[in-house]
């Protein structure tokens, strides 16, 4: 089942509790976003661009994979996972069929 709006905001308070993260403001310099962008993500209004996902998870210290299942953009029990392939600089999500 993918996670719900009330779902992905808790966890990601929770996270940034964990992280000792007090602010979108701070998390957005963190992982090199912005709070507004990362309030539409957490409110499930937007994804993120694909070459901010790293970033985002990075500052959030979770997987890619576990990043896309919190925001409810992954279902775990009905979507396969992504595969994940580092070019250098650029990173390509695929999903197998």
């Amino acid at each position: 089942m993918r996670a719900t709006l009330e779902q992905s905001q808790a966890w990601l308070h929770a996270r940034m509790r964990e992280l000792d993260i007090s602010s979108l403001a701070e998390l957005g310099e963190i992982c090199g976003s912005d709070r507004g962008n990362l309030s539409r993500i957490f409110r499930q209004q937007q994804q993120p661009r694909v070459d901010a996902l790293e970033g985002l998870a990075r500052g959030l210290d979770v997987s890619v994979y576990e990043l896309l299942v919190r925001i409810g953009a992954v279902d775990p029990d009905a979507d396969a996972r992504p595969v994940v392939d580092r070019r250098g600089q650029r990173v390509v999500f695929t999903w197998p069929e």
